[in-house]
């Protein structure tokens, strides 16, 4: 099930590649500028070099001013062709970064719900599975019949599978989202013969005489969560096809093996549904954006409060995703007032953890400890509601 935390991750690293887009946008700028007043080569009529030197140092420190909302004696001049070239490149940052945020903003939206898909992937892939263990039986049965075994149609004819290809609501998701394994066919067969042929646990369901509803769930269970989520050469391929699927597999897989659980022995092939992958998808989508576009829009505001609680560090010696971590704990605690402020601390604690340096965890909580306290203190930081908790 897609949670809060999962969400938090993906946030974060669609803002990890919205700066990295940022900075190559802002080089980008610089280049512009500088090369706004470069010495004309082919021209013949004369040039003033050293004024010319003069207008791109201008022009540079007026650009980065700009972008970085800040002004000097040195960024004020009285130089129209300064202030114009740095205008236009600045809009042209602008909306290159908007385009690209926009951009990233949708491939996030279109990540999480995504999960659908690799949850029908896999369940194809056991229907894939079961028919070419029906088709390698049938052949058998052809040749040498005398070799039949009772069992070897057991995983062809295997009642959990039977459900879900019978369950219009899976057609139909299949369908839509269209999802098949014929052009991996190659790659299907040899997971059967190298994964699937070769497990003990599967070979002895194969050789169960007349299993029953317990058996065939069993089977389906052990199949999906020690062969599909673990043989390396599957995962390897899913990671192919999902850059984020280190953490999207445990969500796909609690999604396959929640639904193969709710199955029961009177369970109809009508109520066999689609997992629901979030408990309110609108609610939380609306919380994953929100999130994005508020750490965003108030990236300066974000950046000088962690600043003048890092005065011994220059930002940039402070790792990326620890910016980016602290940045989205103080915006949370800042827009939703409905999240109490120890949950907000402990969950970037934790994303500290998982996906920065070692000391991160220290770091991180202790700068959201002290803005934290100056921020209830100041009346800045409103709580309401369940927000309330620990906000005495």
């Amino acid at each position: 099930m897609l949670n809060r935390r999962s969400l938090r991750v993906k946030a974060m690293q669609t803002l990890f590649a919205y700066y990295q887009c940022r900075e190559a946008n802002f080089n980008l700028g610089q280049e512009e500028v500088k090369d706004a007043f470069k010495p004309d080569l082919n021209s013949m009529e004369p040039q003033d070099k050293e004024e010319l030197k003069k207008k791109s140092v201008q022009v540079t420190k007026l650009f980065d001013a700009k972008v970085f909302g800040t002004t000097t004696n040195e960024t004020i001049v009285n130089d129209a062709d300064v202030e114009k070239v740095a205008a236009m490149a600045h809009k042209n940052f602008l909306d290159k970064t908007a385009k690209d945020l926009s951009l990233l903003k949708k491939e996030m939206i279109r990540d999480a719900e995504a999960l659908i898909d690799y949850y029908l992937w896999v369940i194809t892939l056991l229907f894939a599975w079961s028919d070419l263990n029906e088709k390698e039986v049938k052949k058998k049965e052809q040749i040498s019949p005398e070799k039949l075994l009772s069992g070897d149609f057991n995983f062809s004819q295997n009642s959990i599978l039977k459900l879900f290809r019978e369950s219009t609501a899976l057609q139909m998701g299949i369908s839509k989202k269209d999802v098949h394994w014929q052009e991996e066919e190659d790659t299907v067969k040899n997971w059967y013969k190298e994964v699937l042929k070769k497990d003990e646990k599967f070979n002895e369901y194969r050789r169960t005489a007349n299993p029953g509803f317990k058996e065939d769930k069993n089977i389906i269970e052990h199949i999906v969560k020690s062969l599909i989520f673990k043989a390396e050469v599957i995962l390897s391929f899913f990671e192919s096809k999902d850059m984020h699927w280190q953490e999207n597999q445990p969500i796909v897989r609690s999604l396959v093996t929640r639904s193969i659980r709710d199955i029961e022995k009177d369970t109809a092939a009508k109520d066999v549904g689609m997992p629901d992958f979030s408990n309110n998808w609108e609610e939380d989508r609306a919380f994953f954006e929100k999130m994005l576009e508020v750490t965003v829009s108030r990236d300066k505001e974000l950046t000088d409060m962690i600043a003048a609680k890092t005065q011994n560090w220059e930002m940039d010696r402070i790792a990326g995703t620890d910016q980016i971590i602290l940045k989205m704990a103080l915006a949370e605690m800042l827009n939703f007032r409905n999240i109490p402020v120890k949950v907000t601390i402990n969950e970037y604690i934790e994303l500290s953890k998982n996906y920065s340096t070692p000391k991160s965890k220290q770091f991180v909580n202790g700068i959201l400890d002290v803005i934290s306290s100056e921020l209830k203190a100041s009346g800045e930081m409103k709580k309401s509601g369940r927000g309330l908790l620990d906000n005495k």
